[in-house]
């Protein structure tokens, strides 16, 4: 965690400081309302003083303000390598490539490929040897995915909750089967993650694995489900806290140009260790 001086360099966490030199946990509530006070101010407050980002990107949570995250280039690289290693747990093989229905803007997509985003060096994809494409993800894209599927062969998918049905009708009115093309498909919110009973049906309904994404792009968190357990299995860039409220709070460790100390993620399970495929891992069921 970072030390209490360095938060005092940012105002989001001078004022959140609790008598324990803490800050106290919050969300993107705390945030919004934070930048309502300084709309000059895009990362609200969470950006060392005097300090200018080479790399920002616009949370999709959230809308009126518009707010931020800022990285510098070793925090992306750290940032692409939670992704490389969510990949390597489902399998993966070089010479595949992943296809994403997704915004373009989704730190899913950026991640993947140098060529997403100007300072990454290796991206998830190039770092595994994979080759990543992405649809635009707007429902009316569906039948340009299946398109996708069909023409560049990909092993792995991720969707966006909010498409997989678009994609299932397109897939289905084109007579194309998943079942025989793809390892695995990864569905993802913008905020939080789908839950397990609708990834079941879609997982049936496709006839492949599906996979859930948790994701909270103001702590920089990105985490998929295991496996064996079926629990979010947190990357070591991250550590979790239970809290009192029965709420869980995540520290992201590369993020120090814009802090993400203690974000509040919202009712769920801490379990520290224990999953037979990761054994020191934490876990996080919600």
């Amino acid at each position: 965690m970072l030390r209490s001086r360095n938060l005092a360099e940012c105002r989001f966490y001078r004022e959140r400081m609790g008598a324990d030199a803490r800050p106290m946990p919050w969300g993107l509530a705390e945030l919004e309302a934070f930048a309502a006070t300084d709309s000059s101010d895009p990362f609200a407050g969470r950006v060392h003083d005097g300090v200018t980002p080479k790399v920002s990107l616009q949370l999709e949570a959230t809308t009126d303000p518009s707010i931020w995250i800022a990285l510098d280039p070793p925090e992306l690289d750290r940032w692409a390598g939670v992704i490389e290693r969510m990949w390597k747990r489902w399998g993966t093989a070089p010479g595949e490539a992943v296809a994403f229905f997704d915004y373009g803007c989704s730190p899913l997509v950026l991640l993947a490929s140098s060529g997403y985003v100007g300072y990454l060096r290796r991206g998830a994809a190039e770092r595994l040897g994979l080759t990543a494409v992405c649809n635009d993800g707007v429902a009316a894209m569906a039948g340009r995915m299946v398109g996708i599927v069909e023409a560049l062969e990909p092993s792995m998918l991720i969707v966006r909750r909010d498409l997989a049905v678009p994609f299932c009708l397109a897939l289905e009115s084109a007579g194309t089967n998943l079942a025989d093309r793809i390892r695995w498909l990864a569905i993802a919110e913008v905020e939080g993650c789908a839950n397990r009973r609708e990834a079941d049906q879609l997982s049936a309904r496709l006839g492949v694995k599906v996979w859930r994404i948790l994701r909270s792009d103001a702590a920089f968190l990105i985490a998929g489900e295991c496996a064996g357990c079926r629990a979010f299995h947190l990357d070591g860039e991250y550590f979790a806290e239970a809290l009192a409220s029965g709420h869980v709070a995540i520290t992201t460790r590369f993020a120090q140009l814009c802090p993400a100390v203690r974000f509040d993620i919202g009712l769920a399970r801490l379990i520290n260790g224990g999953c037979p495929l990761e054994p020191r891992a934490q876990r996080v069921e919600c």
